[in-house]
């Protein structure tokens, strides 16, 4: 048989209406049911009435009558701070929801690749936290293909991609922040840094610090290469990792290619330099991406804006999804090779070059 108690508690969450637990809170704070009925906007019939289905519900009295008004019973005096600390939590929660919706505060979890999102990320993040210091960012670094998958599982909310090689899927939202186009990068001691006109064949003697050539950025070389009839430069040093580059490009006087994000953006971008060879490569959208069937939440507005401003990015007016889909449906023509550069044979020469022996 069930207890008293147990009766209570699962007739209260089905049968408590807030409205009725406001009007006990306004008697107990005024000791009378004329003075609450006038804060509350209320008549005293109503007021009587809502105390009167309350203390139904709950079986106990609440209010004894007094010469000056009410005073709470036992009952009454023990319900009192639980009934206060309801109005206190939904206080509180309503203060929550607007710093959340105010951007003051909440978790933003945001997927970045090694290039180009890592020069902009911490110039916009540190800027976020100036103005709301509660706030909590995740990042997740990893590939383009990962990247997605992760955001169909809701592991990210938005990934900040360079859509060279990758297509979100028509489920994905995508917002332009910049464009980004291929350069050749060097230590600003580099013999070549100096050169008003390097050509392609004085920058294939140089050594050089490469992608593997199963990711994406390496994909884009090589394509933008071949597209221009130019060789693949043979490398030395293969890693994925974009901290390993800059090393072997700052302390090894090495060579490799990059983006305009990183030499302006990166730790120690002032011992780095965009050597002046004008690579024949069309601008890469770089976006941020995430789910249709998810407004972006607050935070990641904040950060796109702020990724834009740092770019100097105006905000776009077509859908940048659209856009590249038919950019990419146009048919594309070889561009000229650069002066003192003879065109490679056939494609296939320069892609056989460009894969690393053992």
């Amino acid at each position: 048989m069930e207890s008293p108690t147990d009766t209570l508690i699962r007739r209260l969450p089905r049968r408590l209406k807030m409205s009725e637990l406001r009007v006990f809170v306004a008697v107990l704070e005024h000791r009378s049911f004329r003075k609450a009925a006038a804060v509350l906007h209320l008549t005293q019939p109503a007021v009587t009435k809502a105390i009167a289905g309350l203390e139904e519900m709950l079986e106990v009295a609440l209010f004894d009558r007094a010469s000056d008004g009410v005073v709470p019973t036992a009952h009454g005096l023990s319900f009192a701070p639980r009934a206060v600390a309801v109005f206190e939590e939904l206080r509180r929660a309503a203060q929550e929801l607007a710093l959340v919706s105010g951007g003051k505060r909440g978790t933003l979890r945001v997927g970045i690749l090694p290039m180009p999102a890592i020069p902009f990320l911490p110039v916009a993040i540190r800027r976020m936290r100036e103005t709301s210091p509660d706030i909590f960012v995740s990042v997740f670094e990893g590939r383009e293909a990962e990247l997605l998958d992760r955001l169909h599982k809701r592991d990210i909310e938005v990934a900040i991609l360079r859509l060279a090689l990758v297509s979100p899927a028509e489920d994905m939202r995508v917002e332009r922040l910049f464009d980004e186009k291929l350069c050749v990068i060097a230590a600003r001691e580099h013999p070549l840094a100096a050169h008003k006109r390097p050509t392609w064949p004085q920058l294939l003697r140089e050594r050089w610090v490469m992608p593997p050539a199963d990711c994406y950025f390496y994909e884009h070389v090589l394509r933008t290469l071949d597209r221009a009839g130019l060789p693949m430069p043979t490398h030395m040093i293969e890693s994925f990792s974009i901290n390993i580059q800059f090393g072997m490009v700052l302390h090894a006087g090495m060579l490799s290619f990059g983006m305009r994000s990183q030499v302006e953006f990166a730790p120690g971008k002032s011992l780095l330099v965009r050597l002046p060879f004008e690579l024949p490569a069309p601008t890469t959208m770089v976006a941020a991406v995430s789910l249709r069937s998810h407004a972006p939440s607050p935070l990641a507005e904040q950060l796109v804006a702020q990724i834009r401003d740092l770019a100097g990015t105006e905000q776009p007016g077509a859908d940048a999804a659209t856009r590249l889909r038919a950019r990419r449906s146009e048919p594309s023509s070889p561009s000229p090779a650069p002066a003192g550069v003879q065109p490679a044979q056939h494609a296939s020469i320069a892609r056989a070059s460009a894969r690393p022996t053992t």
